[in-house]
């Protein structure tokens, strides 16, 4: 049975050979020395088996550069622009709905652009197929040299600290560190500078093919986290840790970049999957899984979440993006409000990273979870009240959006990091009554969440008379309420049967 990415490789070596027939065998009639000119100067696409064959990082990236810079200058020329200089400009990136959240790429919007002549469009399409074949053959290596690693770690039952993950080492090196060019400054001719590579790469997804979006997204998450997941994680420590100081150091940019991608107008829909400049909502789904990998580290998540930069990186997420009417975008950014708001990832690979008993993982979980606990205590009236509350728990909104903060909320009130924001929260009546509202909800999952919350307002021995108030006047129509309350999952769950009656039973007994 053939493997995905073997199957991509020969689609590749197909789509290349393809190419050579249709260009009429020109590469072959350059001359002896032609053909090697051929396969390394910027403008001339090279062929497709030669790159899925290739293992050295250097020349994989490389072509990437050359292939990326070629198509981003003629894509911009072809659209009456001044032949690239706005593509390699350094301008901050536009605010939401602006330029490149609606699809707009340093001024040139695919969905309007009328194209170059036939043979420029063809040639910017075979640069465009050879970046997809490098950035396909890049996640590939990484992920055989994953493999084999892992294999030899379960063989071996334990890790070899001196090995060093070369692929892994080799793309990061190659994909971060700039080159001289010929004149002597950074760069290679008329190519974007590589210490800048992946920064230009998010900023122009849009007009990138769907396969090449999806290997760039793949390749960023994978050197962010692998020293993070797996029983190898150790030997990749050091490259995933290098990694994300990068991203530290150019977040402005590329932060503040994957977080404007989830912009999506109400229209938009996924269509043309591997057409190139495609939906904003792939992007949006491929921006908001390299944004949750960039929370994994520490310095990144304590940099997102302080003050200065929270305002224009968490709260749009709870203002807009988890009320996009798209379900796999507001999905998709609900996940991202819950790995902000509690430190923990999502996920069978980041769940295997929680090692019970392993010291390292507990302490990092423990760091996590601190600056959470301190983001939500400083901005407790922003997230919570302003939020929270009035936004993402209001009738106004969808049912995910109202169901899926419910349950993040309980998770948030009742993990002891957050003792005082849960003592906040349960003291206020406002909140009860909000719970309350949830807790008649028509929908059976909604009432379930709302009941996780409702407990601990009950629970609490110290309640302020406000809250006390509300319960005594209510607490006939509540127990009534409550005794029929999920019947029928009393039987298959004992937890849920014995904290019922726990919450029944302390409200018969409340007095003034």
């Amino acid at each position: 049975v053939l493997q995905p990415h073997t199957i991509t490789m020969l689609e590749n070596q197909a789509f290349g050979w393809l190419k050579n027939a249709i260009k009429g065998g020109a590469s072959s009639n350059a001359g002896a020395g032609g053909g090697a000119a051929a396969s390394t100067t910027l403008g001339s696409p090279t062929n497709a088996a030669a790159i899925s064959a290739c293992t050295d990082p250097a020349v994989l990236v490389s072509g990437v550069a050359q292939d990326f810079s070629f198509s981003l200058k003629n894509n911009a020329s072809s659209a009456g622009g001044d032949g690239g200089g706005g593509a390699f400009s350094d301008a901050s990136p536009p605010s939401d709905g602006e330029a490149v959240a609606s699809g707009v790429v340093n001024g040139v919007d695919p969905s309007t652009t009328t194209g170059a002549p036939s043979d420029s469009s063809s040639l910017i399409n075979d640069h465009l197929d050879d970046l997809t074949a490098r950035l396909d053959r890049i996640k590939t290596l990484l992920y055989e040299e994953r493999s084999a690693s892992s294999n030899a770690v379960a063989q071996n039952g334990s890790c070899n600290l001196n090995w060093i993950p070369a692929v892994a080492t080799g793309i990061f090196k190659n994909f971060t560190s700039s080159v001289e060019s010929s004149n002597g400054s950074a760069g290679e001719d008329g190519v974007i500078d590589r210490n800048e590579l992946f920064t230009k790469l998010i900023q122009n997804l849009p007009i990138l093919p769907f396969e090449a979006r999806k290997s760039i997204s793949a390749i960023f998450n994978y050197l962010l986290v692998c020293g993070l997941d797996g029983v190898d994680a150790q030997q990749f420590a050091s490259v995933s840790s290098a990694f994300a100081s990068y991203v530290l150091e150019r977040a402005d940019t590329i932060i503040v970049q994957l977080v404007r991608s989830h912009y999506c107008p109400k229209s938009t829909r996924i269509e043309g999957g591997a057409g190139k400049g495609g939906s904003n909502v792939d992007i949006a789904l491929l921006c908001g899984s390299m944004l949750r990998s960039s929370l994994r580290h520490a310095s990144i998540y304590q940099w997102i979440l302080a003050d200065g930069n929270c305002e224009r990186l968490v709260y749009p997420f709870l203002d807009g993006y988890v009320h996009n009417p798209n379900f796999d975008v507001s999905s998709d950014a609900l996940e991202t409000v819950r790995v902000m708001l509690t430190g923990t990832p999502g996920g069978s690979g980041a769940a295997a990273a929680e090692i019970v008993g392993d010291p390292a993982s507990e302490e990092h979980k423990q760091i996590m979870e601190g600056i959470a606990s301190d983001f939500l205590n400083r901005k407790y009236t922003e997230v919570i009240d302003e939020r929270i509350n009035k936004k993402c728990l209001s009738p106004k909104a969808n049912y995910m959006t109202r169901r899926m903060t419910l349950q993040l909320l309980s998770s948030i009130l009742l993990n002891r990091a957050n003792y005082n924001v849960m003592m906040m929260y349960i003291s206020s009546s406002q909140n009860l009554v909000t719970i309350l509202m949830l807790l008649r909800d028509p929908s059976p999952h909604i009432t379930l969440d709302a009941f996780q919350v409702f407990k601990i307002f009950v629970a609490n021995p110290n309640k302020p008379p406000e809250v006390v108030k509300i319960l005594f006047d209510n607490k006939v129509k509540l127990v009534k309420y409550l005794d029929g309350l999920h019947k029928e999952r009393e039987n298959s769950d004992a937890q849920f049967r014995d904290e019922k009656q726990l919450v029944i039973s302390t409200l018969e007994g409340l007095e003034i």
